[in-house]
């Protein structure tokens, strides 16, 4: 097996940071700032209920402007960053989403990341929940395997 490019300090670092900044930017209606956070063809997608997608930098915009004051309040956590034998980079992260009564909820973020001139953006995230059980829908049970940890596709450091 070929082992997965690596990544330097400096780029992991940016990610987390992007990752980081997701939920400064979208939880304080930062619509100018969320070219910090995504691609300008970003694809975001929610699984809870009916489901949504998101296409596209000027769509997000549109739907962070037009959230409710009791949209839920997000922690990013437990980030991993890997990076398959293509090259892809994948983030899988925990959240926690605590509601405007106090109620706690919590699933997984899937992203994809690309290296821009702007800094590392997110291309494509998945917001899937786990607890509490939710309405949603159901993601094939392969969907999850590019972002399970291997050997090949943990993120190495390079030392500069």
């Amino acid at each position: 097996m070929t082992a997965a490019p690596s990544l330097t300090a400096e780029d992991v670092a940016g990610i987390h940071d992007t990752l980081a900044l997701f939920a400064h930017v979208f939880d304080n209606d930062g619509v100018a700032d969320l070219d910090r956070v995504f691609t300008d063809d970003a694809v975001i997608e929610n699984t809870i209920g009916n489901g949504y997608t998101i296409e596209g930098l000027d769509s997000a915009r549109q739907f962070t402007g037009r959230r409710s004051p009791d949209t839920p309040d997000h922690q990013t956590l437990d980030t991993i960053l890997l990076v398959g034998a293509d090259g892809i980079v994948r983030a899988r992260s925990r959240y926690i989403a605590t509601l405007i009564d106090g109620e706690v909820h919590g699933g997984d973020y899937f992203d994809i990341l690309e290296s821009t001139p702007r800094g590392w953006r997110i291309r494509y995230r998945i917001s899937v929940p786990r607890h509490p059980i939710l309405e949603s829908i159901e993601l094939p049970a392969e969907f999850a395997e590019p972002w399970r940890p291997t050997a090949e596709n943990v993120v190495r450091f390079v030392r500069q």
